[in-house]
Parts: C-alpha cells; sequence; structure tokens
C-alpha cells in the first residue's frame, strides 16, 4: 500500500508493507509550531481539533510536542466532534484565556464546524490550519474571516511552477489541481517504478524498501524511509484576497513568505 494522503504517525509502525507519499503529521506540525513560535511571534494558541480523528489527534499532538519544545504554550484545547460543542461559546473561551492564535485542525467530518469557528471569530485572532483546511469551502464560507490564515500542506502548484507534472496537469485538465492529485501522482510513480524491477507483492516491497529506491515526481525525487515514510519538506501557504483568484472565489491559497 502506497497511500498519498494519510498523514497519522500511527501509519509509520503498521507494518513493512506500507508506505506514503504525503509527509507525516510529525513534519506538518513542526512547520505549523515553528511558524507560530519564530516568525509570527506569538506563543499563545487554542487548538481546535476532532477527538474521535486518527490524523486530528495525531497532528494535534506533533504540533503541541513542536510547541512545548519552542517556548510554545497550548492555552485550551476544544472538541469539534463533541455534540456539546458550540462554536461562540469556544472561542469566547479561547480568548478569555488569553490566545493569541487560533490553530484549527479538523478532519474531514468537522470541517463545517471548523469553518463556524471562522466566521465567529471574525478576524480577531490569526489563524493556523493542518492540510484538512485547505478546501474550496474553507475559500467559499470563510471569506473575509480567513485572510492571512496560514496552513500546513505537502505540494502547492505555485511552488512547483516550473515542474512538468504541473505544466502537464494544467494542460490536462484546464485547471489547477492541488496537493492530494499531486501526492497520488508520486504514489502511482513510486508503484510503477517498484513494479518494474520486480511484479511480485515481495518483490514491490523490496524495491520500495531499499536506500537505492528513487524516482521522479510531482514534487520531487521519492524516496522512503526505514518506515515507509516520505521524507519530503512541507509547504506552508496562506490565504490572500485576489478578484482574479484561480479559485474562483475572491481568496486564494499561495505560497507563504
Amino acid at each position: 500500500m502506497i497511500s498519498p494522503t494519510s498523514t497519522s504517525v500511527k501509519l509509520s509502525s503498521l507494518g513493512n508493507y506500507i508506505f506514503r507519499t504525503v509527509p507525516s503529521d510529525q513534519l506538518a506540525g513542526q512547520a505549523l509550531g515553528n511558524y507560530l513560535t519564530n516568525k509570527s511571534g506569538l506563543q499563545k494558541t487554542a487548538i481546535f481539533f476532532n477527538s474521535s480523528s486518527n490524523y486530528s489527534q495525531s497532528i494535534k499532538n506533533e504540533f503541541t510536542k513542536n510547541l512545548a519544545q519552542n517556548n510554545g504554550n497550548v492555552v485550551a484545547e476544544f472538541d469539534l466532534g463533541n455534540t456539546s460543542f458550540s462554536p461562540k461559546a469556544n472561542v469566547d473561551a479561547a480568548i478569555s484565556q488569553g490566545a493569541e492564535v487560533i490553530t484549527l485542525l479538523p478532519n474531514e467530518k468537522t470541517r463545517n464546524q471548523s469553518l463556524q469557528v471562522v466566521q465567529v471569530n471574525q478576524g480577531r485572532l490569526p489563524l493556523l490550519g493542518g492540510d484538512s483546511a485547505y478546501h474550496i469551502d474553507t475559500l467559499k464560507v470563510g471569506k473575509e474571516n480567513v485572510m492571512g490564515m496560514v496552513l500546513a500542506i505537502p505540494w502547492h502548484r505555485e511552488a512547483n511552477l516550473q515542474e512538468k507534472f504541473t505544466t502537464d496537469a494544467d494542460r490536462l485538465w484546464g485547471a489547477d489541481v492541488n496537493w492530494r492529485t499531486a501526492m497520488a501522482y508520486d504514489a502511482t510513480k513510486a508503484l510503477i517504478a517498484a513494479l518494474q524491477e520486480n511484479p511480485t507483492r515481495s518483490g514491490v516491497q523490496k524495491a520500495l524498501s531499499s536506500p537505492n529506491f528513487s524516482v521522479q515526481g510531482a514534487s520531487g525525487v521519492v524516496t522512503f524511509l526505514p518506515t515507509g515514510d516520505r521524507n519530503a519538506p512541507i509547504q506552508l501557504v496562506k490565504i490572500i484576497g485576489d478578484e482574479n483568484s484561480r479559485s474562483g472565489t475572491g481568496y486564494d491559497f499561495v505560497p507563504a513568505q
């Protein structure tokens, strides 16, 4: 199995036949933590997540761990999946407890609840987010309330404009592709390369596990760590307003400086 989208750190220990082309939450959590403590000049955040989601729990834990190592502080945690979840009460509580930033780490199931948080916040506190928030609904629903939001994702088209994959994808689809498409492309390229070496189940596993294995993908060279994880950088993006936006919403995700 080569997953293009599963980022939970638990995947690293599930077996020798599982790989992924997307960086794990460990790297995403580090990128968000470093941005908060080193670039934003802020330290205190409230985290909104879904306790019943492996992804949401995973990135929250990695983000929290990195903050602790860099003198950051999580002042409050709120469960988006809780039946008693109240966007207004929770945002008010976050502010009263000294939060300087709101970090949104929903899974797909609780994305709507996270957007309710955005609407209630109304730009009072800056926003951070994980790759699940990289979605057209964030732009369409959040609008001016998500301006300046910074997210950690594996790949962004505008950071890879000269890559063959980007130009080919633009020509093929007539529209922008996102990080999920790029990581799926990388997984397919890796599987094809491994099959060409030895088209058996054990042969593919052996090929992918080899320290000499590499293949050119959408986001650079694809190689795997002994855990099956991808050793690749995280791309930070931010949301800007643009009346000529490529998304058609008046807002776009662009690489953060």
